[in-house]
């Protein structure tokens, strides 16, 4: 005869337990399904500090986001100027379209990180919750399965963004060359076109500075774009997982399983791992 519970008002403490202290087993699982989200955050300030944070390291991580705020900026705004301001020729301004466009995605994908990083921290530690939480090997199998399909979406975005980024900011411009006008004056190549009157980019070694400036700028955009995605991808296959883990349960629910638990255990174990996956 089936064992039945009395059932009663619990919280999810009750249901699945307290959240047992972190083992090396479930810090390193943890690291492993992050670990590209800590690699692309970090350099723009983006990777979420925690309240025992030293005030170094935060305000390294707020110097970082104004240096990624200021060399997006550096590339938009100037160009931007150039474009709509002094470019006469209508085929030039279309083809900045693209490139400006990018630029105005890039900043306004960064400024939602920067007001959401709050909540992106508590996704990862509803995450640490949940690597804390395994205690069957097959849970833990689907749960890394998850976590490097997701690490392989991550990698192929940072492949095509750092690419096609190197091969726009870097091999283009040298393989143009120098363009020599009508009136021999000799115009050296930048990926972004840059507005005159706020600052001459055609002298040495002004011209210098500015490519390697808008090199940065070109590598904190990509950086954004990829560190956005690694956060969608990363965190909706872990919600996979636990969608995976949950339709396993229901697959036990009947017939029952070796942990001696009683339907309404099940049954509300089941309704509370749904409830933390949405």
């Amino acid at each position: 005869m089936r064992t039945r519970c009395h059932p009663d008002m619990r919280n999810e403490i009750d249901i699945l337990g307290h959240v047992p202290e972190p083992s090396k087993k479930s810090e390193r699982d943890l690291k492993y399904s992050t670990e590209l989200n800590r690699w692309f955050l970090t350099p723009i300030g983006m990777w979420p500090t925690r309240s025992t944070t030293g005030i170094c390291e935060k305000v390294f991580s707020e110097v970082l986001v104004i240096t990624s705020c200021f060399l997006i900026c550096f590339l938009l705004v100037p160009c931007g100027l150039h474009t709509f301001l002094k470019e006469r020729d209508p085929t030039l301004k279309m083809k900045m379209i693209g490139p400006l466009s990018f630029c105005c995605m890039s900043i306004t994908k960064y400024l939602f990180l920067v007001a959401r990083k709050d909540s992106i921290r508590v996704c990862f530690e509803h995450m640490d919750v949940d690597w804390r939480r395994v205690k069957l090997l097959d849970d833990r199998e689907i749960m890394l399965d998850n976590a490097k399909l997701g690490r392989f979406v991550v990698w192929l975005c940072a492949a095509f963004m750092y690419g096609g980024g190197f091969f726009y900011h870097t091999i283009m411009p040298f393989s143009v060359g120098n363009i020599v006008t009508p009136d021999n004056i000799t115009i050296r190549p930048l990926t972004y076109a840059v507005y005159e009157p706020l600052f001459a980019a055609q002298t040495t070694p002004a011209y210098e500075i500015v490519f390697i400036i808008q090199w940065f700028s070109g590598f904190v955009n990509y950086t954004v774009t990829i560190g956005a995605c690694s956060l969608a991808a990363i965190f909706v296959l872990h919600i996979c997982g636990q969608l995976r883990i949950v339709m396993s349960r229901l697959e036990n629910l009947v017939e029952g399983s070796s942990d001696g638990k009683c339907l309404e255990d099940r049954m509300a174990e089941i309704i509370e791992l749904h409830l933390r996956a949405l």
